[in-house]
């Protein structure tokens, strides 16, 4: 295998190619009126409009995408938070911080997707052992 990316099914292929370029600076490689693949921070996705008429089945018979969440994590969750505010995209919510030292926020894109923004770090209780 040499690579994996997510397909979201929706309407709004353009809306969400846009999207992704001003959020992060995503780069498009392909796109048409039916789909669009974009690369970003080392990730790929790709939109496909839904009920194509295509020689293949599966993509006569896609729906519009819904429930789907992606987790990015990153080393600097502070920053990607404050970059998307500077850029005028509205996080859903505030940062949150969990008690494991977890720190995290959502975006939301045109198609529905959640992007959710991670930054793993240590807590006390995972603190060097004596």
């Amino acid at each position: 295998m040499r690579n994996v990316y997510a397909i979201v099914t929706t309407p709004e292929i353009r809306a969400c190619c846009d999207f992704y370029r001003r959020a992060l600076d995503a780069r498009i490689v392909f796109r048409a009126d039916w789909y669009a693949h974009i690369s970003f921070r080392g990730w790929e996705l790709g939109f496909l409009k839904p009920h194509q008429d295509a020689p293949l089945p599966v993509f006569q018979h896609t729906t519009t995408t819904r429930g789907l969440c992606i987790a990015l994590e990153t080393e600097n969750v502070q920053a990607d938070y404050e970059q998307l505010l500077a850029r005028g995209l509205a996080p859903l919510g505030p940062m949150r911080e969990f008690a494991n030292g977890e720190r995290s926020f959502a975006l939301i894109d045109p198609a529905g997707t959640v992007l959710n923004f991670v930054e793993h770090r240590p807590h006390a209780a995972d603190g060097p052992s004596a």
